[in-house]
């Protein structure tokens, strides 16, 4: 204990008794508040990379190893985190990447306590999230929880949009020792969507290194690199997956709105195309194009803008085409036209 301690002395006599009570803590079993003091220490002193450093060895014991990296990377930088990677890869995941498979249920008829779990997940395949989430909770009530129910139940309240909770039972599975990619790209996804998006990239970087080459973990880092103002790198994993995934519209479409937060807009107009040309759903053409129709302002380039515009289905109620239009008669001084189109947007 001394010697962490030592590891661990700041020049801020605060921040090194919160540490001497965060290395209590840990000696007597409690992570959780080892962490929540190391944390008032941060603040403190966010600047001491032994702290992150501690922390980042608490969360690995804990089995969350998403946030073990997420401090290891304050503490070392991103530039070093693949020393990091490597031992992980091959001291502490290799046994908690196990994969879970559980076929579906066949038949209701015949349902009894054992197949519960499966007729839960049958009912969220299906939809039926809420009850769903009824069988896994009655299963938790009866003391059955294991690893993979935690994340069933984690996977059933981010459908619900219940993320916080379902973070939290990500990390109760992780705790238990499941550390897949499909569980690191579940809970990336609650964290997203809670805007906690440099804790989402961790667990997407680590959900690839598990499996590089699934496309839905690829696209998810993509979205977060745009969250973390990395553009260009999101610009270079989204080329990848559209030459590995060609005749993918959304993809198309994604790739050509980062090449234009990059400022690669006469490109972008290229992948909006090629999106338009692929799409068969026609509500998510029309979101395509009006992606397209930005770009072609943000160029200048009006009366193609305008003849796109005039192409799509406009409802009464379509408010923001009845914008764009109004917009692009005016810029091409069409002012009359343009008034009824400004009218129809306010709904007047």
């Amino acid at each position: 204990m001394g010697g962490i301690i030592r590891n661990l002395k700041s020049n801020n006599i605060g921040v090194f008794i919160l540490c001497c009570l965060a290395v209590v803590m840990e000696k007597l079993g409690s992570q959780t508040n080892a962490l929540n003091i190391l944390k008032r220490a941060f603040n403190e002193d966010p600047g001491d990379q032994k702290l992150y450093l501690h922390a980042s060895r608490l969360y690995l014991k804990k089995g969350q190893v998403d946030k073990a990296v997420y401090y290891w990377k304050r503490a070392a930088g991103q530039e070093n985190i693949g020393s990091f990677l490597y031992w992980l890869n091959t001291c502490g995941v290799k046994q908690a990447a196990k994969k879970y498979h559980i076929k579906p249920v066949q038949s209701f008829d015949q349902a009894d306590e054992r197949n519960l779990e499966r007729i839960g997940l049958d009912l969220l395949d299906k939809g039926y999230a809420n009850d769903a989430l009824t069988i896994f909770m009655q299963l938790l009530g009866q003391e059955k929880a294991d690893a993979v129910l935690y994340f069933n139940i984690g996977c059933v309240l981010s459908k619900l949009d219940r993320h916080s909770e379902a973070v939290e039972y990500y990390e109760k599975a992780q705790s238990m020792g499941l550390n897949n990619p499909g569980l690191l790209n579940n809970k990336g996804y609650s964290l997203f969507m809670l805007n906690r998006f440099e804790e989402a990239q961790t667990c997407y970087e680590l959900a690839r290194g598990l499996d590089p080459n699934d496309y839905d973990i690829l696209n998810n880092l993509a979205a977060c690199y745009i969250k973390t103002n990395q553009q260009r790198k999101a610009v270079e994993y989204l080329k990848r997956m559209a030459t590995n995934h060609p005749g993918d519209a959304t993809l198309q479409n994604n790739l050509a709105m980062c090449l234009e937060a990059t400022g690669q807009t006469h490109e972008a107009v290229v992948y909006y195309d090629k999106a338009l040309q692929w799409e068969t759903n026609e509500k998510n053409k029309k979101v395509i194009a009006l992606n397209k129709i930005r770009c072609l302002v943000t160029l200048e380039r009006y009366q193609e803008a305008l003849t796109l515009c005039e192409s799509l289905p406009a409802e009464e109620d379509d408010y923001e085409l009845w914008g764009i239009k109004g917009e692009l008669l005016n810029e091409l001084g069409k002012i009359s036209e343009a008034a009824e189109c400004y009218r129809k947007a306010f709904g007047l």
